[in-house]
């Protein structure tokens, strides 16, 4: 699963990452409130982008 770029659902995240929608969606809130990730609804699915903070951090990996 490529990192860098973009924004994915939900659904997309766990399936990129071979776990379930819910574990992802666990992971997923925690990156959210640690800032690392933004989250936006679009309809019935949550897109999320890494955020300035997140790709600094991955960058530095």
């Amino acid at each position: 699963m490529k990192v860098a770029g973009g924004s994915w659902n939900t659904s997309e995240v766990a399936a990129g990452t071979g776990i379930s929608a819910t574990s992802a969606s666990q992971h997923l809130t925690v990156l959210r409130e640690s800032g690392l990730i933004d989250t936006t609804r679009r309809g019935r699915a949550r897109h999320h982008t890494i955020t300035t903070l997140g790709g600094m951090i991955i960058r530095a990996c």
